[in-house]
């Protein structure tokens, strides 16, 4: 191999390769039936160097599943600071997070080859998840100082509507609320904990 061809390699982050090439796999031959393999084969890489470089099938869902997460939280981030409080921010980060969970299924949360049989999500996943979630928190409050619950910590909330969003978006709903009815639900009683009292309308 040239020396070229050495360093073009070795320039490309192998880690975000395999990322892609999982992503790739999900979407076109689906999660259940993605394996290191097949994510190998298509990042033009060994098998050793996913376990190497990423580890075990659930770590690899995992990885994706926390991009996927951040990039929808980056995405939708100039939105929320654009509400008028935090309430409403909160609210919206719920709603529209709920509706892209349940559009994409959940399908990596609950692809563990270990424990997808039991419904149980993937090991490890609400902490990381929970402090993405913690971290946009944190931006809201910035942007609304005074309107959290004294006492409260940004990482607290976040753990919160992540659970919040995760059961809306697995437990049917036997009202079947509008997008509106859901939104004033999330207010009235998942949001009035987190909020000053004086704040809650």
């Amino acid at each position: 191999m040239s020396a070229v061809a050495v360093v073009e390699i070795e320039s490309i982050d192998v880690v975000e390769l395999i990322l892609d090439a999982a992503e790739d796999c999900f979407a076109t031959i689906g999660v259940r039936q993605t394996t290191i393999d097949s994510v190998a084969v298509a990042a033009g890489v060994s098998r050793v160097t996913v376990y190497r470089r990423i580890g075990t099938r659930d770590e690899l869902v995992l990885r994706v599943l926390l991009r996927i997460t951040e990039r929808f939280l980056r995405r939708i981030r100039p939105r929320l600071v654009a509400q008028p409080d935090l309430e409403g921010a909160l609210a919206l980060l719920v709603r529209d997070t709920v509706r892209a969970a349940r559009r994409d299924d959940l399908r990596l949360l609950f692809a563990s080859e270990e424990r997808g049989a039991t419904g149980a999500p993937l090991p490890g996943a609400l902490a990381p998840l929970g402090e993405r979630f913690g971290a946009t928190v944190d931006v809201l409050v910035e942007r609304f100082p005074g309107e959290l619950r004294s006492g409260l910590s940004t990482p607290e909330v976040g753990e919160w509507v992540l659970r919040i969003i995760l059961s809306l978006a697995t437990i049917d709903d036997p009202s079947q609320r509008s997008g509106a009815e859901l939104d004033a639900w999330v207010r009235r009683f998942a949001l009035a904990g987190v909020l000053e009292r004086s704040l809650v309308g």
